[in-house]
């Protein structure tokens, strides 16, 4: 069990991670918006027929139907989109290193709202955390003005607290619903709100290559449905706690899968705020049980599709 569980937990962290490289290579050739409503549009075909394979239904009351619509945008689209657009300007590898922030900015935010309580070491983490985060957006504070590199990076930070409100949100109104039928149903949703914004842009007019498409299947069958699988059933036979760790892993083999495959030289910059915002993490999440009961209820997520 312990065995199979860590390797499941690596190859969740390895597509995931690696969903950064495949925007980075599908917004070469196709425009952001249009990149991220299909990737969402085919994640969703796929879990429309994982659910009809396994005969449950989507939900029926309204009140279900508002938080997916909460969630389709802070926990697809806007994200989704605002990592696209971000990815166009910055190594791959940045962006996963950025998105690892998201867990800090959740824990500020149940903060805020009283959920949690905080101490000095919690407090010593979001900060070492928040320390990364400006080390490596740094050298472009230094040189001035609103380049394009600062505001990817930017756009990759509102993804990540983005996803933190979203995860708060979820885990206070979604917690009891299928996580089959939220899925499914937050990235429809997505797809219906994005397909405006991808008609207005140019890429439907530009001619596609197999490797901008080939990025498009991978995320939306490898990033979707299979980490879907992966995720939930880590849930289900370790716990969430030792589930939580693919947070620590994602940046580690978007840095990794980014150096492999696109040749991505990052500066000291980008090590040292990887370590920072690692180590801030460890210090606000605390050392997590190396496995839970399977019964133990599971924290809902947005679909990380990256």
């Amino acid at each position: 069990m312990l065995l199979s569980s860590y390797g499941m937990l690596l190859l969740l962290g390895a597509i995931w991670g690696a969903s950064f490289l495949l925007i980075k290579i599908g917004v070469a050739e196709i425009g952001p918006m249009t990149l991220t409503m299909l990737r969402v549009s085919l994640g969703a075909a796929v879990l429309g027929v994982i659910l009809w394979a396994r005969g449950e239904r989507l939900p029926r009351t309204r009140r279900v139907w508002w938080h997916l619509f909460v969630m389709a945008v802070l926990g697809v689209a806007l994200p989704f989109a605002a990592i696209s657009w971000g990815t166009q300007y910055i190594a791959s590898s940045l962006s996963a290193i950025l998105n690892a922030a998201m867990p800090l900015f959740t824990f500020v935010i149940v903060v805020l709202l009283g959920s949690e309580t905080t101490g000095l070491r919690r407090l010593l983490g979001v900060l070492i955390g928040f320390a990364g985060i400006l080390i490596l957006v740094l050298p472009q504070l230094l040189e001035g003005g609103l380049q394009v590199t600062l505001l990817g990076q930017l756009a990759v930070v509102l993804a990540a607290l983005s996803y933190a409100v979203a995860v708060v949100y979820a885990n206070r109104h979604l917690v009891k619903e299928p996580p089959l039928q939220t899925s499914l149903g937050q990235l429809a949703l997505a797809a219906i709100l994005l397909l405006p914004m991808a008609l207005a842009e140019d890429s439907w007019r530009a001619p596609l290559t197999y490797r901008s498409i080939g990025a498009v299947v991978l995320m939306g069958f490898l990033g979707t449905a299979l980490a879907y699988l992966i995720y939930y059933r880590l849930i289900r036979e370790a716990g969430a706690t030792f589930t939580s760790l693919v947070t620590y892993i994602i940046p580690v083999f978007g840095v990794f899968w980014g150096r492999l495959i696109l040749n991505e030289r990052l500066t000291w910059h980008a090590f040292v705020a990887l370590g920072l915002i690692l180590g801030g993490l460890l210090l606000v999440r605390g050392k997590p049980a190396v496995l839970q009961t399977a019964e133990q209820s599971p924290v809902v997520v947005p679909c990380q599709c990256k």
